[in-house]
């Protein structure tokens, strides 16, 4: 009771020495601390300078912050109470209610005035681009040809390695080899440049290439143009069914990027049947150089009278052949001349009783006993060549 009522006036009254939780402590330990705090100012009192300067520098070597230590001063303001314990760690930050608060300067940085940006073309083609398209057939560090160009990366990184992957699958499977280059939707070329140009710069020593020049987004502007010896013998119709074919089939898609992959598709197809005609001309054409080279006008090797035999044997057996032919036509018409046709006579019955008419008959007769009675119908009876 004693010790609540104790706690309860040290809470109330102004002036108690210490307030939080050191206010809960009873009298002894707080009496005890003030006896403490006396002690250890009069051990620091009683330390002579060169023990105080020790024990500075072995702190100092020690690499330890020095320790806070009781000054005569401090001592008196805690009896006091001026000084609580624990105040700037517990007690809540002094505000001057008559401060103003003035707002932070911020230094804003000076508008960038923008300049004015030219227009560019959407349907033009930069002349860095153009060089890169058009400097040399593209290839990679190993030397091997890179099918498909687009410096202007119209395609992300993995749609491009796909559709190379297939076209250097084409390359492996067909002795035609088929260079892409992309181009954008509106992109036109400048004066001067376009598909044979590029042929006659770069492929004309290649061999059998095809060249497409492909708008992404738009196939109905592709431009195919193939080597001169493939188009010795391809009509330019098939060449133009060949790229009907590949536009068609690329419209099926939505995607520009499997838009391009079904115009490959279909164009490789094509390209397939076209080598597989160029085959069929090459072998002919040979087949007819190595029959002209081979043939060869065999003359009369011999004497005068080795060919005078030939000749006597030729005119024997073309005699041979007319005498035989003769002989059969001639059996054949006297056969025909021989040829008799015979009647078989028909007994009838009498006739009313009579052995025949009334005194009327007649025979027919042909003119002609070696001809059928089938051809001739002239019969005239016997009586009315009397009559």
């Amino acid at each position: 009771m004693r010790k609540g009522l104790f706690i309860f006036v040290s809470l109330v009254l102004p002036g108690a020495p210490l307030t939080g939780q050191e206010s809960l402590r009873p009298p002894a330990a707080t009496s005890g601390l003030a006896k403490g705090a006396e002690v250890e100012v009069r051990e620091s009192r009683a330390k002579s300078p060169e023990e105080k300067a020790a024990e500075l520098e072995k702190v100092r070597t020690s690499r330890l912050p020095a320790l806070p230590v009781w000054s005569p001063s401090d001592y008196e303001k805690v009896k006091k109470g001026e000084i609580v314990a624990g105040q700037n760690f517990f007690a809540p930050v002094p505000v001057d209610p008559d401060a103003k608060i003035e707002p932070p300067v911020v230094e804003l940085p000076e508008p960038v005035e923008d300049l004015p940006q030219p227009e560019e073309d959407e349907t033009a083609i930069s002349d860095e681009h153009m060089a890169e398209y058009f400097r040399e057939i593209p290839g990679d560090g190993s030397g091997e040809p890179i099918y498909l160009s687009d410096p202007q990366d119209l395609l992300s990184q993995q749609e491009f390695r796909d559709r190379e992957s297939f076209l250097h699958y084409h390359s492996s499977e067909s002795n035609i080899d088929m260079f892409v280059y992309l181009f954008d939707q509106r992109q036109e070329f400048p004066v001067g440049t376009d598909i044979q140009a590029v042929y006659r710069d770069l492929f004309t020593t290649h061999g059998p290439v095809a060249l497409v020049f492909y708008h992404l987004g738009a196939p109905d502007r592709s431009q195919f143009f193939l080597s001169s010896d493939i188009r010795a013998v391809i009509s330019q119709d098939e060449q133009d069914r060949a790229l009907r074919a590949a536009v068609e089939e690329a419209f099926e898609k939505s995607d520009v990027a499997y838009q391009l992959d079904n115009f490959l598709v279909e164009l490789s197809i094509r390209l397939y049947w076209i080598e597989r005609e160029l085959k069929v001309a090459t072998a002919t054409r040979e087949a007819r150089r190595l029959e002209r080279e081979n043939r060869v006008i065999s003359a009369p090797v011999g004497n005068e009278e080795d060919n005078l035999r030939l000749i006597g044997r030729a005119i024997l057996l073309a005699f041979c052949v007319i005498l035989a032919g003769l002989s059969g036509w001639g059996g054949w018409v006297w056969l025909q001349h021989r040829r008799k046709y015979r009647f078989p006579e028909v007994e009838c019955g009498p006739l009313l009783g009579a052995p025949h008419a009334a005194g009327v008959g007649a025979v027919i007769s042909f003119s002609n006993a070696h001809l059928p009675p089938s051809r001739q119908r002239d019969q005239v009876p016997d009586y009315l060549e009397r009559m």
